[in-house]
């Protein structure tokens, strides 16, 4: 009886220190580039004023075109914010000429 507990212990020791290696670290991220932005190019603008007390449709209809205005304004600085942004991050990445 001793000795199956000798022949059990011995097993349990023997699996406690054949722990396997930890896998190699592989690095498959981007590098990241950071691509700073002019605040010009960042800075809100103040929406058109809203018609207040009694008004006509014809100022309904002046807002709502100042609003179009405002709007398609804001959309096509940002997408001169992408542009440039796109074109940092393909200048970063690019492999360096000798």
């Amino acid at each position: 009886m001793k000795l199956i507990g000798i022949v059990v212990s011995t097993a349990m020791l023997t699996a406690c220190e054949s722990v396997p290696a930890p896998p190699p670290m592989i690095d498959n991220a981007p590098p990241v580039v950071i691509c700073a932005i002019p605040a010009g190019m960042t800075e809100r603008e103040a929406e058109p004023a809203k018609p207040l007390g009694d008004y006509t449709q014809r100022d309904v209809g002046s807002y709502i075109t100042a609003l179009h205005r405002w709007g398609s304004r804001g959309w096509l600085r940002l997408a001169r914010v992408d542009q440039r942004s796109q074109a940092c991050q393909a200048r970063a990445l690019a492999p360096a000429k000798p």
